[in-house]
């Protein structure tokens, strides 16, 4: 157990609540937490005010090696800028989308007939699913691009060697002919992302990136080109400004943090 911090009244940064978000998403992965814990302690992290209600969250954990440096870990006050790591950024994405109301209605809930949302927000996503769903009885593809206007999505046309491109925008229309498709394509399931995790860390992408007034330009879900027979499917976030800054972000499909390419 770590020695109580002198400072533990000092106010908390956004930076201090991504740090314990890391620390618990670590806690959760190696096994300390259960689910439940983990979501109960994030939600108290989120609104902790103090460093020392911060330090409670985590003064019974074993902290990875990886994570050791952070200033909640070691139970002292952050120093400015002391530290910086992929996934604790990807976090502070989190905390500051949290309250953007991109979410909207309940994750996979679309209403048709409404204008078309940004596509590449948590509304836009889920109505996107919801609709792809309703069209073909199914939420796997092989690829998807969202666009805040509109999406291009690949799926097995179900004829052998085949893949259907499809262009979204408010209904689905061919996009170019019939493609072919190799025999080790592999499909995705849309319904397997999450959406609520996605759109706080889509929120707070320019943050992320470091892309000074920046949005999201389009988002990329695919398996990683040559990622062997162990990959996984991405997510792939694309952000820029008008000064032609960029960068991107990727997470898995659960919205787990896996690296930061800021600009």
């Amino acid at each position: 157990m770590k020695t109580p911090s002198p400072a533990k009244n000092l106010r908390a940064r956004d930076a201090d609540r991504a740090d314990v978000c890391a620390l618990l998403d670590a806690a959760l992965a190696d096994g300390q937490l259960t689910a439940t814990e983990h979501d109960k302690r994030t939600a108290t992290a989120m609104r902790a005010e103090t460093f020392g209600a911060l330090d409670r969250l985590v003064d019974d954990l074993q902290v990875p090696g990886d994570l050791a440096a952070a200033p909640v870990a070691r139970g002292v006050p952050r120093a400015p800028r002391r530290w910086w790591i992929p996934v604790g950024a990807v976090v502070l994405a989190a905390l500051l989308g949290a309250g953007a109301g991109l979410i909207g209605r309940a994750a996979g809930e679309a209403v048709f007939g409404d204008p078309l949302p940004d596509l590449t927000t948590g509304n836009g996503f889920a109505h996107f699913v919801a609709a792809y769903r309703t069209e073909y009885g199914s939420t796997i593809a092989d690829e998807l691009t969202l666009y805040p206007e509109y999406a291009i999505v690949e799926r097995d046309s179900g004829r052998p060697g085949k893949q259907d491109e499809l262009q979204y925008r408010g209904d689905f229309k061919a996009w170019g002919s019939q493609g072919s498709r190799p025999p080790d394509t592999k499909s995705f399931d849309l319904a397997g992302v999450d959406i609520t995790r996605y759109a706080r860390l889509m929120s707070g992408a320019s943050q992320t990136t470091r892309v000074p007034n920046g949005w999201v330009s389009h988002v990329l879900v695919r398996y990683p080109p040559g990622g062997g027979k162990d990959a996984e499917p991405e997510i792939s976030i694309y952000v820029k400004n008008e000064a032609e800054q960029s960068g991107y972000l990727k997470i898995r499909l659960n919205g787990e943090p896996i690296a930061v390419y800021p600009a």
